[in-house]
């Protein structure tokens, strides 16, 4: 007795196609840039605490969030918490680059909220709405 297994891809033999990266990737890994940007102004002025603490504890947060709706699910290491330099300069200096920093994160944030799913769109709304009140903050 013969048996073939038609339509079956397990002799194939190619390798199995990666998933395709979800469409958060990118908001993620900018909200993992804002983060180390926050700890590197952090370490140049930790007098700042009191000011870029909730700011920066704020992006932890949306980070926890975006991974929790994205699929397939990024590994703890793939955006995990990287460092910068120390951020240069005085007050002024460091503000103004984390504004900057912002500003960009912000516009990030409305273009993906623009382009993602109905039901993702809340969610990357209130961030990018989040990253453009920081601003606010940011006042050289």
């Amino acid at each position: 007795m013969l048996v073939t297994a038609s339509g079956c891809d397990l002799f194939d033999g190619g390798p199995d196609t990666p998933p395709a990266p979800d469409q958060l990737t990118g908001l993620l890994a900018g909200t993992w840039t804002l983060i180390a940007a926050y700890d590197s102004a952090l370490t140049a002025l930790p007098e700042l605490g009191p000011l870029l603490g909730p700011l920066r504890e704020t992006h932890r947060q949306h980070a926890d969030a975006i991974t929790a709706i994205m699929d397939p699910r990024p590994s703890a290491q793939a955006f995990g918490p990287s460092s910068l330099a120390p951020a240069a300069g005085d007050r002024k200096a460091v503000l103004t680059s984390l504004r900057t920093a912002e500003q960009n994160g912000s516009r990030q944030a409305a273009e993906v909220c623009l382009a993602t799913t109905p039901a993702r769109a809340t969610l990357v709304g209130e961030i990018a709405v989040a990253r453009a009140t920081h601003l606010e903050v940011l006042v050289p």
